[in-house]
C-alpha cells in the first residue's frame, strides 16, 4: 500500500489504522511529514495570499497622491504638519485608505469596509477578504521612521518575496510538523491509558505507530475548518476530543485473535 491510499484509509478506516500497527518506524515518519504537507497547503497559500494582498495594499496606499507625509515615532503617529489630521481616501483597487492620528478611529469603526488600510495613531490596519490584520507601531520597539522609509522598505520588501515567502513556509512547515510530533506523543499517552480496550496486547511501539495514523482525522478536518471565514471557539478542544473517540474506536476495532484447535 502506498503512501496516497494509506492516507485515504487513515481518514475513514479504523480497521486499517489498527492494521498499520506492523509498520515500520521509519515509514510512520514520513508519512506523518506527507501528513503535514498536505495539512499545510491551505495555510501556506493564505499566508502567500496575505503577504501579496498586504504589501500591494500598503504601497498603494502610501503612493497615494492625497497621502500626507508623516512620521511613526516612538510607537505612535504624528502627521508632518501642526495639527493632527483626518483623510479618508479611494484607491486606485477601489479600497478605502485612511490616515488618522487623531485617536479618533478604531479597529471597530472600520468593519464596514470590504478592503481598507488604515494608518491610524498607535496601528496600521489591513482588510481585505473578510480577514483583518492589524500591527501595532510599538511591536517593534521604540523607532522613528517617516514615509518616504516606509516607500524605500517596501520597495526593497517587494522584490524580495519569492525568496522570503519559501523561507517562511518552510519554516512553518517544520513548525506544524514538530508540533505533530508532540502531539501524536501525547495523544499515545492517552492510548496507553486506554489500551485494556484492545482486544489484544499492544506495546508502546504500536501504539505510536497507531497514533501516528489517528491523527489524520482530526488534522485533515481541522484543516478544513480552519479554512472557513472566521473563527472556530474550541478548536483546539474539538480536535483532540475528535482524536480521543477516534483512537479509542480503533482500538475496539482490533481483530479478535481466534482460539487456536486443541
Amino acid at each position: 500500500m502506498n503512501i496516497f491510499q494509506t492516507f485515504i484509509k487513515s481518514l475513514h478506516s479504523p480497521t486499517y489504522v489498527g492494521r498499520f500497527r506492523f509498520k515500520g518506524i521509519g515509514k510512520t515518519i514520513g508519512f506523518i511529514f506527507f501528513l503535514m504537507f498536505i495539512a499545510s497547503i491551505p495555510a501556506a497559500v493564505s499566508l502567500t495570499s496575505s503577504i501579496y494582498t498586504a504589501v500591494n495594499q500598503l504601497e498603494t496606499a502610501l503612493g497615494h497622491e492625497e497621502m500626507p507625509a508623516f512620521e511613526i515615532r516612538d510607537g505612535t503617529m504624528e502627521s508632518s504638519t501642526t495639527e493632527d489630521s483626518y483623510r479618508s481616501m479611494e484607491g486606485e483597487n477601489g479600497e478605502n485608505i485612511i490616515f488618522d492620528t487623531t485617536g479618533s478611529i478604531d479597529n471597530e469603526d472600520i468593519q464596514e469596509d470590504e478592503k481598507v488600510t488604515a494608518f491610524l495613531q498607535e496601528q496600521l490596519i489591513f482588510k481585505s477578504g473578510g480577514e483583518t490584520q492589524s500591527f501595532h507601531y510599538d511591536q517593534v520597539g521604540n523607532f522613528n521612521i517617516t514615509k518616504e522609509d516606509l516607500l524605500s522598505y517596501i520597495g526593497a520588501v517587494d522584490g524580495l518575496l519569492l525568496l522570503f515567502i519559501p523561507v517562511v513556509m518552510i519554516l512553518m512547515y517544520l513548525l506544524f510538523t514538530a508540533l505533530k510530533f508532540v502531539g501524536i506523543f501525547s495523544l499515545s499517552l492517552f492510548g496507553l491509558l486506554i489500551k485494556k480496550a484492545a482486544p489484544i496486547p499492544l506495546s508502546y511501539r504500536q501504539i505510536w505507530i497507531i497514533c501516528a495514523h489517528a491523527v489524520t482525522l482530526p488534522t485533515i478536518i481541522m484543516t478544513i475548518v480552519n479554512m472557513l471565514p472566521g473563527q472556530i471557539p474550541w478548536s483546539f478542544t474539538i480536535y483532540w476530543i475528535i482524536a480521543f473517540i477516534w483512537l479509542y474506536f480503533v482500538f475496539t476495532k482490533l481483530p479478535v485473535p481466534k482460539s487456536k484447535k486443541s
